[in-house]
């Protein structure tokens, strides 16, 4: 009798995706100067291209308890991408070739539960879900190595996808200290053998959090409601370019009051290295920070009017609040944005300047007729 409803779902699907893959791309296509009458090569074709697939398997399960007062869902999913559209560049050709190769895979875990808490005058109900995730490069195709996302202040790149590594996983040089002596940045000489070199870079931050999570609650007494929700994220690293860029002080820019603490005198003990220091114009791990946080998202609250004897059946006045408390380390300005997010995942994570989302107040009404 406690069981009201029990459903077990299972799914299997594939879907295709042709995005930002240009028409004609399969054909070898010349150009001819009206002016010249000269023809050259403009594309080279690749008669092989196809779709790129995901393959989804999923599982989940529906239990609801006590006349669905108490609603459970779960679900487990893997996600395997084949054959992903990518681009090489042959020497003395200025143009892109397309090409399918490589996989990626996701699978993870979603939880949700809904209470109806209290029924009557007074009524509270609680919803939570949260979320894991886990992805990986399968494997590359041509090239083994694929950097992303260069910043043209320093001439590197941050992301660098290899086989076995997380999707736009954060790829530089790790910080040994300050030299006290000298004030410029040392690193640490990650294959021993004496010597800074680009082969001493390695993954220094993942940008995909272990979890994320949100929990709204929903309380109403005769007119008067209040709507409550809170999200938040555990565990995802965020590379802090904007910092980066405001503590380099290798340029006319403003910097940050960071720099006041930087290396000035022999023996100083500091984290900041010296003005104009050329060893720090690399990517490193001094800027990865951990972009957890819990977040009041958006409050609102209302009182509707009831108007028998009037045209309108109701009025509803309220509200509302957004973006309005954050609890989290992170140094910038807002843990949840990037400059670079898209929908492939690849450049998440990076914060170069991106405007943090606002806190808002909105009033309104509503009548209903």
């Amino acid at each position: 009798n406690s069981i009201s409803e029990l459903k077990l779902r299972g799914g299997w699907g594939k879907t295709g995706n042709l995005s930002g893959l240009p028409a004609y791309s399969s054909f070898d296509l010349n150009y001819t100067n009206p002016l010249t009458n000269t023809t050259t090569l403009d594309q080279i074709g690749n008669p092989d291209l196809k779709w790129e697939t995901t393959t989804d398997i999923n599982f989940g399960v529906d239990l609801g308890l006590f006349k669905s007062r108490i609603k459970f869902t779960a679900d487990i999913y893997k996600k395997a991408t084949k054959d992903l559209l990518q681009i090489i560049y042959f020497p003395g050709f200025s143009k892109p070739y397309y090409y399918n190769s490589g996989e990626i895979e996701n699978k993870g875990l979603e939880l949700s539960i809904n209470t109806i808490n209290f029924t009557g005058d007074f009524k509270w109900n609680t919803n939570f879900n949260i979320s894991f995730n886990d992805n990986k490069v399968v494997k590359l195709g041509l090239l083994k190595k694929l950097p992303f996302q260069n910043l043209s202040s320093i001439g590197e790149s941050i992301i660098l996808l290899t086989e076995g590594s997380a999707l736009g996983t954060f790829y530089g040089y790790k910080v040994d200290k300050v030299d006290p002596a000298t004030g410029s940045l040392l690193y640490q000489d990650i294959n021993r053998d004496g010597n800074i070199t680009p082969d001493d870079r390695t993954n220094i931050g993942n940008p995909n959090p272990n979890f994320t999570f949100g929990l709204s609650n929903n309380f109403s007494y005769k007119g008067f409601s209040l709507d409550a929700l809170i999200t938040g994220s555990q565990g995802g690293d965020i590379f802090n370019a904007s910092r980066m860029d405001l503590t380099l002080m290798n340029n006319y820019n403003n910097q940050s009051t960071e720099v006041l603490n930087r290396w000035t005198t022999s023996g100083q003990i500091t984290d900041v290295p010296k003005a104009n220091d050329p060893s720090t114009l690399h990517v490193s791990d001094r800027f990865i920070e951990d972009g957890s946080y819990i977040r009041l998202k958006a409050i609102t609250l209302g009182y509707q009017f009831k108007l028998e004897n009037w045209k309108l059946n109701s009025i509803k006045l309220y509200l509302t609040g957004q973006n309005l408390y954050t609890i989290t380390n992170y140094k910038g300005f807002d843990p949840e944005v990037g400059a670079f997010n898209n929908a492939t995942g690849i450049g998440q994570g990076i914060d170069l300047g991106t405007y943090p989302q606002v806190k808002t107040f909105i009033f309104g009404l509503k009548a209903n007729f």
